[in-house]
């Protein structure tokens, strides 16, 4: 049994010993190659093309991939033409090198489909209701309703936790809602959460936040920037809300006080 390489897809080929000398057509490109006299490891001398089971650069004019193709095969070709003329074994693997190429690109596009698809999935994923428990709706309440007076900074952190914290339950409750029936169903919790995040603390409203302590100041600073970012994500969800339908924004802005002092309803 004879082995050897094509010239044109470096597929291994067979033939019998009764071929030597004989051309035979590569299985998998349909290139017309010549059967060595012994098993080569290099790829067979191609003798035609022009009756080959490769389409001709007429049918495939408009191919860029068929075009890349043959430029590889005359480069592939006269190297090893190049390398029998000088006495010297011919060493396809800088050739190969382009089609491995062209498959890592393949490889990277579709990596790249399956994670565009992925995330897609993820953002018209159905979302899951947060349900606003009695467990945190009163640890929500104590916190507003704080009597700790170790320290100002504890005071305040106690208060302005629990305020933060309703504040961003709301924004993700609100995403669950696509609809009025969904809107139906966590009203409720909304309204509950709002009458705790406007609760009044006699203690929290007696301090006063301008005085000169860099431990009050710090505090102050970490929960106004967490603050303003649970406000930014409770509008956006309202406003896509709106998007849906603004009668349910309307609702929204006049049943759940908190949502009625957003910025986008004081325009």
């Amino acid at each position: 049994m004879i082995t050897f390489r094509c010239l044109m897809c470096s597929s291994t080929i067979s033939a019998s010993e009764g071929e030597q000398g004989t051309s035979v057509d590569c299985p998998e490109c349909g290139a017309s190659l010549t059967v060595p006299d012994q098993s080569v490891e290099a790829p067979a001398p191609i003798i035609s093309r022009a009756d080959s089971k490769v389409e001709s650069s007429d049918e495939k004019e408009s191919s860029a991939d068929d075009a890349a193709a043959k430029s590889i095969f005359r480069a592939k070709r006269k190297a090893q033409q190049e390398a029998e003329s000088e006495g010297k074994e011919f060493d396809s693997s800088k050739f190969d090198k382009d089609t491995s190429s062209r498959n890592t690109l393949y490889g990277v596009f579709a990596v790249l489909v399956i994670s565009i698809g992925g995330y897609a999935y993820y953002l018209a994923r159905p979302v899951q209701r947060l349900v606003l428990t009695d467990e945190m709706a009163t640890a929500l309440l104590q916190g507003v309703n704080t009597r700790d007076d170790s320290s100002v900074t504890s005071l305040l952190g106690n208060y302005m936790d629990a305020q933060c914290t309703c504040t961003e339950t709301m924004g993700k409750i609100l995403a669950y809602v696509n609809s009025q029936e969904k809107l139906e169903e966590v009203l409720g919790d909304l309204k509950r959460l709002s009458q705790i995040a406007i609760t009044q603390n006699p203690l929290v409203n007696a301090v006063d936040r301008n005085r000169p302590d860099m431990q009050l100041m710090a505090v102050m600073e970490e929960y106004k920037g967490r603050q303003a970012g649970a406000h930014v994500k409770l509008e956006e969800e309202v406003k896509r809300i709106q998007k849906i339908d603004p009668e349910m924004a309307a609702k929204l802005r006049d049943d759940v006080a908190a949502i009625g002092l957003l910025d986008m309803f004081q325009n």
